[in-house]
């Protein structure tokens, strides 16, 4: 059948009247002066934008002169003038309320296309829409879309929940709420609510948890973290992670953050990898090697694991030193670094484990319990593999050591200690001493208040 193309110049003002140049057609077409029927191929130049369907339902209100409403029915698509396209089973625009309401097919999902750039687009179950005016027409101003929801932004994200809402602003924003899983390549993060900005190109998680892939301290794992808000910016690649931060990974331990901790990745060999952890705030490090103790480092300023170096830094002031605890031992310094070393699993994988810790900067050791050991120092280094430590000094002064159980003071240029039963193997190298000055014991009676001098009471 010849298809039927009919002017607004022959119907009444088709809306508002403002688009003299729009036209419909349709392969059969019944008009009462109230209700105009289309059926067959329809398609309509309108305000909003082309709109094409099986079969479509124009209607005015009372003695208006001017359609109030379209009901589209039958394979729906709109290609929006603003931008963007949308594909359905019907849609029911009502331009007196200006909302609109989208349904797919049984079985299927209505889609939204290039809502904001090309790479930009929605799916759900259902959807409505709210329209609002612009210069050269109409546009979307907000999209409330339910049931099934998914979300491609860009060729990298892709955002599933319960529910989202669109609104075409100023600074455009897309929010999912609740059952949010939000997947990056391998990454995949579950969270309450996500908000999405494409302009800026951020995304922000509410209560995420999940597994980022890119680790390369995990041996294929993945890093899993939980936190109170996290954001993601796409460029360049930075997440961060705020409030209640918890994050284990089977290379660098459990790390624990009560502000922020900031993750980079960067692009390598076609895949992102993670290049630095960086924790602002009251940080806590737990490691374990193998069945020995574990092994505590807390910081509150800085710490930073470099993925590239395969370490960690971390440096604090003297009014909140670093603290490092391991079996009943406890230190304090203004610094640490933790050298990490590459191992050859049994499954011949690669294998990520702590191999040095040094702690620097006016260094005190203590005993957690029972108060029967302290030592005052510049450095303290572990070597973990060879479980050996040594305490030195880089000035002109002598490392102090004082181990009651033992009955031993040494005063020397280093001090080696070899974990072991009653306290290890204590040995004192360069300008040994085996009494203190009094200037040593006024220094260890001032740090360390329990300390007493053979003889002595504290």
């Amino acid at each position: 059948m010849k298809k039927l193309l009919l002017s607004l110049s022959l119907i009444p003002h088709f809306l508002s009247g403002a688009l003299p140049s729009s036209s419909i057609s349709s392969g059969k077409a019944s008009y009462d002066g109230n209700i105009l029927v289309l059926k067959e191929k329809v398609q309509l130049e309108h305000a909003l934008g082309k709109m094409e369907s099986g079969a479509a339902r124009l209607e005015k209100e009372g003695k208006s002169d001017q359609f109030s409403s379209i009901n589209l029915r039958d394979d729906v698509l709109i290609s929006l003038k603003s931008r963007g396209k949308i594909s359905c089973a019907s849609a029911d625009f009502d331009f007196t309320k200006m909302k609109g309401i989208l349904l797919p097919a049984a079985g299927k999902l209505i889609h939204f296309q290039n809502l904001h750039s090309d790479l930009f687009s929605l799916t759900s179950e259902r959807a409505d829409v709210e329209l609002g005016k612009e210069s050269e027409g109409l546009q979307i101003m907000k999209v409330n879309a339910g049931g099934d929801v998914h979300i491609q932004y860009g060729e990298d994200f892709f955002l599933n929940a319960d529910n989202a809402t669109y609104l075409n602003e100023t600074v455009p924003h897309l929010y999912a709420t609740p059952n949010c899983t939000l997947t990056h390549f391998e990454d995949e993060i579950h969270a309450e609510k996500i908000d999405l900005f494409p302009e800026s190109a951020k995304v922000i998680l509410s209560s995420p948890q999940g597994h980022i892939k890119a680790s390369g301290f995990s041996n294929g794992a993945g890093l899993a973290f939980s936190c109170n808000r996290m954001l993601w910016e796409r460029t360049p690649q930075i997440l961060t992670l705020q409030g209640d931060i918890s994050i284990e990974d089977a290379g660098i331990g459990s790390i624990r953050c009560e502000e922020e901790i900031e993750l980079r990745q960067k692009l390598q060999n076609e895949k992102w990898e993670l290049r630095t952890i960086t924790a602002r705030g009251k940080t806590k490090l737990d490691y374990k090697l193998d069945d020995t103790p574990g092994h505590t480092l807390l910081c509150n300023g800085l710490m930073q694991l470099d993925q590239a170096r395969l370490v960690l830094t971390a440096k604090s002031t003297h009014e909140q030193p670093i603290e490092y605890f391991h079996e009943k031992m406890q230190l304090v310094a203004d610094q640490a670094q933790l050298d990490y070393t590459e191992l050859q699993s049994p499954k011949g994988n690669q294998k990520i484990e702590p191999k040095q810790l040094v702690l620097s900067g006016s260094v005190r050791l203590s005993s957690i319990e029972n108060s029967l050991r302290c030592a005052l120092a510049d450095q303290f280094t572990y070597d973990l593999e060879q479980d050996r430590m040594i305490l030195s000094v880089s000035n002109g002064n002598n490392v102090l050591f004082w181990d009651e159980e033992q009955g031993l003071s040494v005063s020397a240029r280093e001090v080696h200690i070899k974990p072991g039963e009653k306290g290890g193997n204590i040995k004192g190298v360069g300008n040994v001493r085996f009494t203190f000055s009094s200037t040593e014991n006024d220094m260890l009676k001032k740090t360390f208040p329990f300390y007493r001098t053979k003889g002595n009471t504290p």
